[in-house]
């Protein structure tokens, strides 16, 4: 047996082994700890550098939805910082935010889309088939409402007003008392009036332009339309949505969401429809029609939100029900074929837009075969007088020229435009009228000016006309008042063409890089 003396050491040696184990277990735990809250507070850093990057992200989207481009500096937040660094010289442009926490970095890259040039302009025309070809503006006084035909002096009937910048590949020519300015207040992005022309920019009489004269201008790049694939880039296939329902004429079944956007081939509109190849989709609703008068637009239509229509066919806004509507909603309409434009459109409150694609068809080589043309007042009636759009042509923009009936209607008045007129070819508007007798009957023709040979035609026949023909002659006042808000990511409605222009279009790409 042991001794009282060798059991008291056999405990002292145990506890001092126990006592040595507890230490090393709790060293340990101590250590695993320490490295726990080492490895926490580094994913803390990590994670708040990374949401650093996304807030430099979000600032400078945001400055480049105010128009502020340019990179972003050290900007301190919270316990990191931020800086953004823009490439616009790349193709595509891109951004890098770079967020710093801590001793640790995250980057995250962004690649930008920008709307194309005919954005930035009151008027827009690309010429694209590059023939001699002059934009004219002209009018004297500022009527723009309903005339009655020769009571004006000089029977003119208003002054050509464009609040906003102009670019045309050709010439511009400006008579009378027409005027370019500034765009309406509160011109946020100081667009004051300039105006570029590849060619001549020659002012007559008391024209006037408020801002730049800028002659020979370079030519601006044309955007991709083809690019765009709108026909697998929308959120409504309205063709395709028709033919799904099996509808051939008329409105959609109850129920469907478009029923009250669009009716195609209606029943009262045949010599419309015949007047065109392929389908026709009128811009309707299917009941809240209110009356009104030419220069009303009485019938709610709301369009949606963030929505982009892809119409294989032509477009109507063109009812027999109300002289127009008043449109709630942000969408972009695009068709293959023509646009045309016979009644009123305005705004239902300052979130709602409307974007229009004249797109048209394409061969296999990228031209343009048919259809990409915007008419512009009502070819049977002459009413047109509200219109609200940012309008886009991938051909022609042409006023009132495509006829129905044998002839095109003299207006009722002169318009006005908020939004803007663009197109990759020319924008012809001419608005002049002039009585041709033959024998005992009279009628109202329309005419046009030929720089080339400074004589008044009949734009339907180019018969030059009399001096006695000439003094019957009146013009219909355009007035343009450029929107701004389509540079606005809040306002701009989605699906508009993208380009190498100033605008900013959104994100198209968002990846985190690996760290450096």
């Amino acid at each position: 047996m042991l001794k009282s003396r060798e059991k008291k050491g056999i405990v002292l040696v145990a506890v001092v082994i126990f006592t040595l184990v507890f230490t090393i277990l709790g060293l340990s735990v101590l250590i695993v700890a320490a490295n726990e809250i080492m490895l926490t507070r580094k994913d803390i850093s990590k994670t708040r550098a990374f949401y650093l990057a996304e807030a430099g992200v979000g600032k400078f989207t945001a400055n480049f939805s105010d128009g502020n481009t340019g990179n972003i500096g050290e900007t301190t937040l919270g316990n990191g910082s931020y800086h953004v660094d823009y490439s616009p010289g790349e193709d595509p442009p891109y951004a890098i935010s770079t967020g710093t926490a801590g001793g640790y970095v995250r980057k995250i890259k962004v690649t930008l889309s920008f709307l194309a040039p005919p954005y930035e302009c009151g008027i827009y025309a690309g010429n694209f088939d590059g023939g001699a070809w002059t934009l004219m503006l002209r009018g004297i006084g500022d009527p723009c409402s309903v005339y009655s035909w020769g009571t004006e002096v000089g029977n003119y009937g208003g002054k050509d007003t464009i609040n906003g910048n102009i670019y045309a590949d050709g010439n511009v020519s400006m008579y009378q008392q027409s005027s370019v300015n500034p765009a309406p207040a509160p011109n946020t992005y100081h667009l004051e009036g300039d105006v570029d022309a590849t060619g001549d920019i020659d002012r007559y009489d008391s024209a006037s332009i408020a801002g730049d004269t800028n002659e020979h201008a370079p030519e601006q790049e044309s955007p991709d339309l083809m690019g765009m694939d709108y026909a697998a880039n929308n959120t409504h296939n309205v063709a395709q949505t028709f033919a799904d329902a099996g509808i051939t004429q008329g409105y959609l079944p109850g129920g469907s969401e478009l029923r009250n956007v669009f009716a195609i081939n209606p029943s009262n509109m045949t010599a419309e429809c015949a007047s065109t190849a392929g389908n026709d989709y009128f811009l309707t609703p299917s009941t809240g029609f209110v009356g009104g008068n030419w220069k009303t637009a009485p019938t709610p239509l709301n369009v949606g939100n963030d929505r982009v229509y892809y119409v294989d066919g032509d477009v109507w806004v063109h009812s027999k029900s109300t002289y127009g509507f008043t449109m709630q909603g942000k969408a972009t309409i695009v068709a293959t074929g023509n646009i045309h434009l016979c009644d009123n459109i305005v705004y239902a409150n300052a979130n709602s837009m409307l974007g229009l694609v004249a797109l048209g068809k394409y061969n296999s080589s990228g031209q343009l075969v048919s259809g990409g043309n915007i008419y512009f007042g009502d070819p049977v009636y002459g009413t047109l007088y509200n219109f609200s759009a940012m309008m886009f042509a991938a051909n022609d923009f042409l006023y009132n020229t495509n006829p129905i009936t044998s002839t095109s209607a003299e207006p009722t008045s002169g318009f006005r435009v908020t939004g803007s007129l663009a197109a990759l070819n020319d924008v012809t508007i001419e608005r002049d009228w002039y009585t041709r007798v033959s024998g005992s009957t009279s009628e109202r023709r329309p005419a046009r000016y030929d720089p080339l040979t400074s004589q008044w035609v009949d734009s339907r026949t180019g018969t030059v006309l009399t001096s006695t023909q000439i003094g019957t002659m009146k013009h219909y006042q355009m007035i343009i008042n450029y929107d701004e808000r389509v540079r606005n990511r809040a306002t701009q409605p989605k699906g508009l063409p993208k380009g190498v222009g100033y605008i900013f279009g959104g994100i198209t790409k968002w990846e985190e890089l690996p760290p450096s």
